[in-house]
């Protein structure tokens, strides 16, 4: 499956954390001109997001596969993981989340979109979410979110245009996939 991954051309940092997850995963990718609204960094990231769910509803799409330059893969193998583990049935498949109670499975408010696989049939609830709220804020209790466990993927640590500062993962190793075939 195809890729579409956000990416800001200016962050040279970020392609070289990328380029290691793309190759690492051997992915097929599409890259998107990261959108920037300097003073609203949120409402630039929901353009960006926005703009690829609109190009696959023009294009009559079934799904797309959306994730932002900073994915970080929980092992390798682990995007095939993912893809394999996708349900019949969803609104978005969440390669990992940040917060929001998971329950087998299922999450209805939620902190991430680094990773994740929007339906058809959720296109166009997805673009009427306001800009004036975070992506994943604006997503909160309006559909059916399907979360890959173990997570399949988090975010690097780094500076975040979003936060305008440093983050550090907080995300408990138990919560990531890891690859179960490996020789010990």
């Amino acid at each position: 499956m195809k890729c579409h991954i956000i990416h800001d051309s200016t962050r040279a940092d970020r392609w070289d954390i990328l380029k290691k997850e793309i190759d690492q995963e051997e992915l097929d990718y599409q890259l998107w001109e990261a959108e920037k609204v300097p003073k609203k960094p949120h409402v630039g990231i929901m353009r960006s997001h926005k703009k690829i769910v609109r190009w696959a509803r023009e294009k009559g799409l079934p799904e797309v596969l959306i994730m932002e330059d900073d994915i970080k893969f929980c092992d390798k193998g682990a995007f095939k993981y993912y893809l394999d583990k996708k349900p019949a049935v969803f609104d978005l498949y969440l390669g990992g989340v940040y917060s929001g109670e998971v329950r087998d499975g299922i999450v209805k408010d939620f902190s991430a979109m680094h990773l994740y696989i929007i339906h058809e049939m959720f296109y166009n609830r997805f673009l009427e979410a306001p800009e004036n709220n975070h992506i994943d804020r604006g997503m909160a209790n309006q559909g059916l979110f399907v979360v890959c466990e173990p997570f399949a993927a988090i975010q690097h640590e780094g500076y975040s245009d979003n936060a305008r500062c440093f983050r550090q993962n907080k995300i408990d190793e138990e919560k990531c996939w890891k690859n179960c075939f490996t020789n010990t």
